[in-house]
């Protein structure tokens, strides 16, 4: 599990902290499966971090740490965008001649259970592609199954994507039209002042079911890999 900067790192180290203290002063039942959170750098200079990193892991030969041992990522990269979408990766837009087909099923199943939140909350929801820009590219090269939440970058929101959101839960927070889902997207203005806390706040809540839902899996590996589990 693991964001760029910003809101996304921020996020990330809410949803540890949150399960730590659960794990450590109540009776919360404790997952069967391991939690990594990670923070990448240089995601901006090609993915050196997480690249890096699975290298790493590729070769490695220690129980835990090998690829075989990782069953999902997901990618928390940003969560706070003031013209925001709830933008949730789109496991049909994996490019299968560039990735392991492995990979595919489960990352198509967390697609879901992150639109199933959404639906259930009456939130609008957009899929956004998996188009190698973010971290979770080298664990699809690896086959690993990715998911994740992205509240917009750059690009623009339209008229009728605004008049969807503006329709939502928090009247008046549909953003605006014809402009940037984040005008500060890498510029200096990017501070804390450049979220949206209640849509920020939703983004939060809906990594932290999906994480609820996988850990509760009773084989989760056989969930996200139906044809190589056993």
């Amino acid at each position: 599990i693991y964001p760029l900067i910003g809101s996304g790192t921020a996020a990330n180290l809410a949803l540890a902290v949150t399960l730590a203290h659960l794990f450590q002063t109540t009776n919360y039942p404790k997952y069967p499966y391991r939690i990594r959170f990670c923070w990448w750098g240089a995601e901006e200079l090609d993915l050196l971090g997480s690249t890096y990193h699975v290298a790493q892991v590729e070769n490695s030969t220690i129980a835990g740490e090998r690829t075989s041992d990782y069953l999902i990522n997901l990618n928390f990269d940003m969560f706070g965008s003031p013209n925001y979408i709830y933008g949730i990766y789109d496991g049909s837009t994996i490019d299968n001649s560039t990735i392991s087909r492995s990979a595919v099923p489960g990352s198509n199943k967390v697609s879901a259970l992150f639109r199933d939140w959404f639906i259930r909350q009456k939130l609008p929801w957009d899929y956004t592609p998996f188009n190698g820009l973010s971290d979770y590219a080298p664990f699809l090269t690896a086959g690993i199954a990715a998911g994740g939440l992205f509240s917009g970058a750059d690009n623009y929101k339209v008229q009728a994507r605004r008049d969807r959101y503006v329709t939502s839960p928090g009247q008046g927070l549909g953003g605006t039209a014809d402009a940037s889902q984040d005008p500060c997207y890498n510029k200096a203005c990017d501070t804390i002042q450049n979220i949206n806390i209640v849509a920020y706040e939703k983004m939060v809540q809906g990594a932290a079911f999906v994480i609820e839902s996988l850990a509760r899996q009773t084989d989760l590996k056989a969930w996200l890999y139906p044809t190589t589990a056993n």
